[in-house]
């Protein structure tokens, strides 16, 4: 196998490595704040404005969490056309090349569009006047 190609793999091997962590990450993450909506949504009750508020992030995080096991399946399928491509020495032909841009491309989108929804989040829990959580 010549250089470029290990280095080629070693690249794509260490960012799909990063795209997993972060998928994962946001999983864990978009679980905890699914757990606090859940305890908002009892606290927001007689407030039918912040009821739906609430029940629209809760609506965005199970779409993040859908979404991330999508992309984990994408991104696992890439990883097997990879390794048949180790083992045929056909690395990176054009069709894996478009799969793998594609896949980054869906990654930047997604990690910005989560980015943006956690900030709008963290700004509503922010506004809240001192609510007791419940346990």
């Amino acid at each position: 196998m010549k250089t470029s190609k290990i280095y080629q793999l070693n690249h794509a091997h260490f960012e799909h490595k990063l795209w997993r962590n972060e998928l994962e990450s946001i999983a864990q993450e978009s679980n905890f704040f699914l757990k606090i909506l859940d305890e908002y949504k009892i606290l927001t009750l007689n407030n039918s404005h912040q009821s739906l508020i609430v029940a629209e992030f809760v609506n965005q995080f199970h779409h993040y969490q859908r979404l991330i096991n999508r992309l984990i399946q994408e991104l696992s399928a890439i990883e097997r056309e990879l390794a048949q491509g180790v083992l045929n020495d056909k690395l990176f032909d054009s069709e894996l090349k478009k799969d793998h841009q594609y896949l980054n491309e869906e990654m930047i989108y997604f990690e910005s569009d989560y980015r943006a929804t956690k900030v709008k989040f963290r700004e509503f829990i922010a506004s809240q006047e001192e609510v007791p959580i419940l346990n």
